[in-house]
């Protein structure tokens, strides 16, 4: 009975040495590789098993990079891009290739349905075009949504459209670094941004530094940050109460005058 007992132990001891030699085994042979493709569609860095066969690999590919099997060519490179071999018999495994983590896996798309860019270029794409008459009545339009939901320039206190337009207009006549005057009340600065806002979506914002301490922030609202200035010295205004033009520097010297 001891005699058995020890037998079994060493029974059992035996299977998981072999199973931790099994998945070591399997560990070190597999493989990181960074897979690319000709068609623009991917990079990205995947392990695989060297015991694979190209054929095989190629399967995988197409789930990863969208070209058929059939119409890839793999070329395996070093990581400065130098071509260390062409993967060209489908029969044989990977490991016969020579393959190391940190190699470049290159499948070379020979779809002849493809073209170029097919995935990138946004000229290729077919676009619908709608005038602004039909789009305005459509219900299932983004606007449409905004308005069910009350969302930006829909929102509650929102802006009218006739104020949006005004803004739009004086906005565009100005630009980062323009000096100008600030109205109700009146002060001078610098403009430093123009854009909408989080604290206020669904209309545009100008951000000035002040040459005075007379404003509000430091151009940060509720912990945004949209421009740097001294605690202070920003103010968020409407474009159509912000006006361009060659005003030069205030300080507290100038009221001594």
């Amino acid at each position: 009975r001891r005699l058995y007992a020890r037998t079994f132990q060493f029974s059992q001891q035996r299977s998981s040495l072999l199973r931790a030699v099994s998945f070591f085994v399997s560990i070190m042979a597999a493989v990181s590789l960074m897979v690319s493709s000709t068609n623009g569609s991917v990079v990205t860095d995947r392990r695989f098993q060297t015991d694979v066969t190209v054929s095989g690999l190629k399967n995988k590919l197409e789930l990863i990079v969208g070209t058929p099997a059939m119409y890839q060519e793999l070329q395996l490179k070093s990581e400065d891009d130098e071509v260390l071999a062409n993967l060209d018999d489908d029969a044989k495994p990977l490991s016969a290739y020579s393959p190391a983590s940190g190699m470049k896996l290159l499948v070379i798309d020979k779809d002849p349905n493809r073209t170029a860019q097919q995935y990138s270029d946004l000229s290729q794409v077919e676009k619908v075009e709608i005038n602004e008459e039909d789009y305005e009545r459509r219900a299932d339009s983004v606007r449409a949504y905004k308005r069910r939901m009350k969302l930006g320039r829909f929102a509650d206190g929102a802006p009218a459209e006739d104020e949006l337009a005004e803004d739009e207009e004086a906005a565009a006549k100005m630009k980062v670094g323009d000096r100008c005057r600030v109205e109700k009340p009146t002060r001078y600065g610098s403009i430093m941004f123009i854009g909408e806002t989080q604290f206020k979506s669904g209309c545009i914002w100008v951000g000035v530094k002040l040459d005075e301490p007379l404003g509000k922030n430091n151009g940060s609202v509720a912990g945004v940050k949209y421009f740097e200035c001294e605690e202070k010295y920003g103010v968020f205004q409407r474009p159509k109460t912000v006006v361009v033009g060659d005003f030069p520097e205030q300080g507290f010297e100038d009221e001594e005058l």
